[in-house]
């Protein structure tokens, strides 16, 4: 090559494209990427995490929570509703046997349903005899209510005056309804 033709700086000028790709590739110059760094534009990156979203204004949590499906119980409100559902519950428990073999033995009992003092939504169902008496409590807050017994007794004297007043019977099988 003749000096000043502009050919000095490049001798690979006459080698393919391909072959000029695969020497930068393979001998590395001074400052250049290691041979097998992968050009910036062909690397998979990792995709940025999305922004933390923004607390939802106030106006749509409230939308959301009003679109999810909920589940209310209706507790009677008056005092003879909370009685009624309490019968109903009662008779439907296995605690209406109790009551049907204890009269076998000591005849019809005195029968109290009334709402608890102490409890919205607390029935008390007792029953009574001159030996013994049982209180159940039906629990009409629950998703599923429920009838427990919560004491028992020997002596009526145990038992407050109202428990002690009748306002409903009890049949051969245990079973109650509220007397007229």
């Amino acid at each position: 090559m003749p000096p000043g033709d502009g050919r000095e700086g490049r001798p690979d000028r006459r080698r393919s494209f391909l072959s000029r790709l695969l020497t930068k590739r393979d001998a590395p110059a001074r400052g250049a990427a290691p041979a097998d760094a992968i050009p910036e534009e062909f690397e998979q990156r990792a995709p940025e995490p999305a922004p933390a979203p923004e607390a939802a204004p106030r106006r749509d949590r409230v939308r959301e929570r009003l679109r999810e499906p909920r589940h209310v119980r209706a507790i009677p409100t008056s005092a003879e509703h909370k009685i009624a559902s309490a019968v109903d519950l009662f008779n439907g428990s296995e605690h209406r046997r109790t009551i049907a073999g204890v009269a076998r033995s000591l005849g019809a009992p005195t029968v109290s349903v009334r709402p608890a003092e102490d409890g919205l939504s607390l029935v008390n169902v007792v029953a009574s005899w001159e030996l013994c008496w049982y209180r159940y409590e039906v629990d009409l807050s629950e998703e599923v209510p429920t009838v427990r017994l919560s004491a028992q007794g020997y002596e009526l004297d145990e038992l407050p005056a109202e428990e002690r007043s009748p306002n409903a019977v009890s049949d051969e099988r245990g079973s109650l309804s509220l007397s007229a």
